[in-house]
C-alpha cells in the first residue's frame, strides 16, 4: 500500500510543480537540484571516515578490462549517460527553447557534461566507501554488489543500517532519492507537455489540465510495478523500454542534424547563437564519432538480446539435494536467473518498438509537408549569413568520404617519402 501511495503523492507534487511551466519548474528545481548535493557531501565525509572505506574505493577505481568485451556493459554506460544528461528524452530541447537566441549553447553543453560526469564519479565514491564499510561489518564482499534497484534499496540501505545514527542517514538518503526522481519526472513531463501545447487542437487546453492527465497516465503505467511481482515488470521496462529506444533516438538525432539537415548549416547556426564557429572536435563528433559509436553499441546490444534470452532473478531457496549434494549442489545466494516466458519476450519486443515506430511513421506522413519558416534563419540572413538549402545525396556523401580517404592516404605516403629522404641523407 505504501508504494502506490508514494507514487500518487509524487504525481501530485509533479502536477503542482510543472503546471505553470518553466516558472514553477524552475522554482521547484532550486530545492530539488541542490538538496541532493548537500546530502552527497554529508555522506561523502561520513563515508570516507568509516573503517573499510579504502577497500571500497580500491574496488571502485580498479578497472576490469575483461568486461569491455561485453556489449551490455557499453549499453549500460551509454544508457547511464543518456539518463543522467536527459539525452533523447526531449526535455533538453524543450527547456532550451525558452533560452534567448543569442546564448552560448556550446559553453552550456560543456559545463553540464563536466558537472554531470563529475557528479557520477563523486556519487560512486560515496557509495563504494560505504559498501567497503559494509564488508567490514557483514563480510559481504564489495564485488558482490547488487545491480539495478538492489544497489540503492538493498545493498546501500544494508550498509547505512550499520552506521551510527542510521535513522538520520537513511532519511537523508531516501529524501535525496525522492528529489532525484522528481527532477527526472519534471523533465519528462515538460518534454511531453511542450509539444502537445504546440498542436493546434490542444492550444486551448490549459497547461495544468495537460499536466494532470499526463501525471495520471504515468501513475497508472507505474502502478503494476508497485505490486507484489512488480520487480519483474520493472526489469522488462528497464531493459527494453528505455535504453534501446534512447540509443535509437540518439542515433537518429545525430544522423538527422549532421547528414540530413546539413552540418555546415548547423555550424553557422551555432556560430550565430554563440559567437564562435564550432571547432574540429565538435564537427567530428557530430558527424562521425557519435553516430558510429551509438550505432555499433545499439546493434551489438540488439544482437546479444536476440541470442541470449532476457532473464530475471527469482527466489528458489537452497535447492540442495538432501542426501547427495553432488546431484544438486544448491545455490550460493538462493537466487537463480530464469528466462522470461514467450509472452514476456513478446512484451519486450513491443516495449522496444512502441517508442521507435513513430519516427518512420512521422517521416512517411510528413514527407511532402511544407517546411515552415524559421525566425532565427531570418535573423541570420539580416546579419549577413548565407543560408544554403542542404539536399542530402548519399552518392555525394560517399564521394566526399572517398576523397577524404585519398587525401589522408596521399599525405601519409608523402610523409613516408620525406622520412626516407631524410634517412638517406
Amino acid at each position: 500500500r505504501s508504494l502506490p501511495t508514494s507514487c500518487a503523492m509524487e504525481a501530485v507534487v509533479s502536477t503542482q510543480s510543472t503546471g505553470k511551466g518553466p516558472e514553477s519548474t524552475g522554482k521547484a528545481a532550486y530545492f530539488t537540484a541542490t538538496f541532493p548535493y548537500v546530502v552527497l557531501i554529508c555522506l561523502f565525509f561520513r563515508g570516507v571516515t568509516l573503517p573499510g572505506a579504502g577497500r571500497g574505493l580500491a574496488v571502485f577505481f580498479t578497472p576490469d578490462f575483461a568486461k569491455l568485451i561485453d556489449p551490455n556493459v557499453w549499453v549500460d554506460a551509454a544508457g547511464q549517460i543518456f539518463f543522467s544528461l536527459s539525452v533523447g528524452f526531449g526535455s533538453l530541447i524543450c527547456f532550451a527553447s525558452y533560452n534567448p537566441v543569442k546564448n552560448n549553447c556550446v559553453k552550456d553543453a560543456s559545463f553540464i557534461s563536466i558537472i554531470n560526469c563529475g557528479t557520477s564519479v563523486f556519487s560512486g565514491v560515496v557509495v563504494y566507501s560505504i559498501l567497503g564499510y559494509r564488508e567490514t561489518q557483514t563480510s559481504i564482499k564489495v564485488e558482490d554488489v547488487d545491480k539495478g534497484p538492489g544497489l540503492a534499496f538493498i545493498a546501500y540501505t544494508t550498509a547505512v543500517a550499520e552506521m551510527p545514527l542510521s535513522q538520520l542517514w537513511s532519511a537523508a538518503f531516501f529524501i535525496m532519492m525522492m528529489m532525484l526522481a522528481l527532477n527526472s519526472e519534471f523533465g519528462s513531463i515538460e518534454a511531453c507537455v511542450t509539444p502537445l501545447k504546440d498542436q493546434k487542437a490542444l492550444r486551448g487546453v490549459k497547461r495544468e489540465i495537460l499536466c494532470l492527465i499526463l501525471c495520471c497516465i504515468m501513475y497508472l503505467v507505474g502502478l503494476p510495478m508497485c505490486m507484489q511481482n512488480g520487480l519483474y515488470v520493472f526489469t522488462l521496462w528497464d531493459n527494453y523500454a528505455v535504453t534501446i529506444p534512447l540509443l535509437f533516438v540518439g542515433a537518429c538525432e545525430c544522423l538527422a542534424v549532421a547528414w540530413l539537415y546539413g552540418l555546415d548549416r548547423f555550424n553557422k547556426e551555432i556560430e550565430f547563437m554563440s559567437g564562435s564557429y564550432p571547432n574540429i572536435y565538435w564537427r567530428f563528433c557530430w558527424k562521425w564519432l557519435s553516430p558510429i559509436l551509438i550505432i555499433v553499441v545499439l546493434m551489438s546490444s540488439c544482437i546479444k538480446k536476440m541470442i541470449v534470452p532476457e532473464t530475471y532473478e527469482s527466489y528458489v531457496g537452497c535447492e540442495q539435494h538432501p542426501l547427495n549434494p553432488e546431484v544438486a549442489a544448491g545455490t550460493e545466494t538462493w537466487l537463480r536467473d530464469i528466462a522470461f516466458p514467450w509472452w514476456g519476450q513478446m512484451l519486450a519486443a513491443i516495449l522496444v518498438c512502441a517508442p521507435i515506430i513513430w519516427i518512420p511513421i512521422c517521416c512517411f506522413l510528413g514527407r511532402n509537408a511544407p517546411v515552415p519558416d524559421i525566425p532565427m534563419l531570418e535573423g541570420m540572413e539580416e546579419e549577413g549569413y548565407v543560408i544554403e538549402n542542404h539536399v542530402f545525396d548519399w552518392r555525394t556523401e560517399v564521394q566526399e568520404i572517398k576523397t577524404a580517404l585519398r587525401i589522408g592516404q596521399k599525405g601519409q605516403e608523402e610523409g613516408t617519402d620525406d622520412k626516407n629522404e631524410v634517412t638517406a641523407v
